[in-house]
């Protein structure tokens, strides 16, 4: 066994963890001998540059790691470029697709961690203290921006109705504002007015067709931000977009 860099590993980043996967994305290919060009997502594209500063501040020689920014379309090049040896995004199922489509013209290698719709289960002998409080916990988290952050419950249809109660008292409890000004906040802001416009589009579709409102369900009209209250929707079913 030997260790062979690829040579050029191109890493496309999301906007809900930019520090942590630009880590994730450089670390692994500077430890195996390769370069790295990187592209920020649109959404938050400085904290690239400033990861990309510290590492020049302590001496990284010039051009092993090299930040991109742009849109879609130069995420697109990078996988589509002869030059780059292994694309590696981190994002949608759609953003996936696009990124093997287009690394599927030279055979470039690909590593996909792409989206998710994570469920948890909650059985009849669950103990519902501790599960509606991990739920909770999860679902909040980056204002639930989070590929693996719980989206969806499946509850044993005896105990629906106590479940239903408790993570909607749980949830009426979570305190939403700006985390920069207040400490005391459980969960801020979506990301942008379309992350916004996504969320109530969802909603109000579900509602349209059966499903109910248990708490939240709005956008907070009052705020200067993209606020949408925390939500529970209970009697969804698999075939709505919100599932």
């Amino acid at each position: 066994m030997y260790k062979k860099p690829l040579g050029v590993v191109a890493g496309i980043l999301p906007w809900n963890y930019p520090f942590f996967l630009f880590a994730r994305k450089v670390a692994p290919a500077l430890l195996t001998g390769n370069t790295v060009v990187l592209k920020p997502s649109s959404s938050s594209p400085n904290n690239g540059l400033i990861a990309a500063q510290l590492l020049d501040q302590i001496g990284l020689p010039k051009g092993v790691v090299n930040i991109v920014s742009g849109n879609r379309e130069i995420g697109d090049q990078l996988a589509r470029s002869p030059k780059v040896d292994m694309v590696s995004i981190t994002g949608s199922v759609g953003a996936g697709q696009s990124v093997m489509k287009a690394a599927a013209e030279n055979v470039t290698k690909v590593s996909l961690e792409l989206g998710g719709k994570a469920p948890t289960v909650v059985w009849k002998d669950a103990d519902l203290d501790l599960t509606v409080k991990s739920i909770v916990d999860s679902r909040v988290i980056n204002s639930g921006q989070v590929c693996n952050c719980t989206e969806r419950v499946y509850v044993h249809g005896d105990i629906a109705d106590e479940f239903y109660d408790r993570i909607t008292e749980a949830m009426k409890k979570v305190r939403y504002g700006n985390p920069l000004g207040n400490e005391e906040v459980d969960m801020g802001p979506l990301i942008t007015q379309s992350g916004l416009e996504n969320v109530e589009s969802m909603v109000n579709k579900a509602v349209d067709e059966g499903a109910k409102v248990l708490t939240g369900g709005q956008r907070d009209a009052k705020a200067d931000c993209f606020f949408f209250e925390p939500t529970v929707i209970g009697h969804a079913t698999n075939k709505m977009e919100i599932m």
